[in-house]
């Protein structure tokens, strides 16, 4: 019996490591993909083809081959679930290097809170104006076209 028992432990345990070992295994696939569309950002930033940063390129290529696919892999939300969980740790060194240059951030405070303040406005006010614009156009496109439904329903009325 004791020979039975352990046979079963060993059992469970080869199949705790044989899950473990499969979701380890998609989860570097799935990092692979990310790492993948990051490079080719990088690529395409320092050949000059986009005039944007490496990084911003590599996300939006990924986010093109996730809306062709028409859905997100489930083992990628895992993955961007588990770093977020350690997203924290990615303030550490930023704050760090606020303490290292603390004496140039006294210096030089009015204009990094002007620039600060002067951005924040800025991005608000262009944000409100294009909001607007896109309101009012939405608006005027609704009002000149019937929509589907009521067409259909004169269709049968007539």
């Amino acid at each position: 019996m004791a020979c039975e028992w352990k046979d079963h432990q060993a059992s469970k345990l080869k199949l705790i490591f044989c899950k473990s070992f499969l979701e380890m295994i998609v989860m570097l696939e799935q990092i692979a993909r990310v790492m993948f569309w990051l490079c080719v950002g990088e690529i395409a930033a320092r050949s000059g083809l986009l005039p944007l940063p490496a990084p911003v390129t590599g996300l939006i290529l990924l986010y093109a081959e996730l809306a062709v696919r028409g859905k997100l892999p489930d083992d990628l939300g895992v993955l961007a679930d588990r770093l977020l969980q350690f997203l924290g740790m990615l303030f550490v060194p930023a704050g760090v290097g606020v303490i290292a240059y603390l004496d140039v951030l006294k210096a030089e405070a009015l204009p990094i809170f002007a620039a600060v303040i002067g951005g924040t406005a800025i991005t608000l006010f262009v944000t409100m104006v294009v909001v607007n614009w896109l309101g009012v156009t939405i608006a005027r496109g609704q009002e000149q076209k019937p929509g589907r439904l009521e067409g259909a329903v004169r269709d049968v009325n007539s």
